[in-house]
């Protein structure tokens, strides 16, 4: 079975940190819950909050310095970035069929971009059914991508 993993990639909000945490843990086929370069408040208060919600429920959370530690530390297979604004991107769909031992999704959960290194590591993907034009909040997005996974799982 494969490795699921949401990825908060540069977040900056402690409340979208929190609502991210809650949305993986809410998901049972998730494995753990990653966040790459927290900044600002969501370093200082969101986190430490995301902390003793994975203690309390026993779940997991990993926090990284840059997205290659997902290849290099966690050994995650493939990374498929969600980025709404990417015309050419495939649906999430369409990316996530392939068989791989783990898999993780990743949003931009800030206002810091993806960079081109970021993406070289991995896919881009979108949600065929979100506009692309106006791009939802990083909950949104990962809430759609996880739902759509969970249908591919069953």
């Amino acid at each position: 079975m494969t490795k699921i993993y949401l990825v908060a990639h540069a977040p900056s909000s402690p409340y979208r940190l929190i609502d991210l945490a809650k949305l993986a843990y809410s998901f049972n086929f998730i494995n753990g819950f990653v966040v790459v370069k927290p900044v600002g408040l969501a370093a200082q208060n969101g986190l430490p909050e995301v902390f003793k919600l994975a203690y309390k429920h026993g779940k997991s959370l990993f926090v990284l310095s840059q997205l290659r530690e997902l290849k290099d530390l966690l050994s995650i297979e493939m990374l498929v970035f969600i980025i709404q604004g990417h015309k050419d991107a495939p649906d999430i769909e369409n990316v996530i069929n392939r068989n791989v031992s783990s898999l993780a999704i990743i949003v931009q959960a800030g206002e810091t971009p993806f960079n081109k290194e970021d993406i070289s590591l991995g896919y881009v993907s979108k949600i065929s059914e979100m506009s692309e034009i106006f791009s939802p909040n990083a909950v949104a997005e990962a809430a759609a991508a996880l739902l759509k996974i969970s249908k591919i799982l069953r």
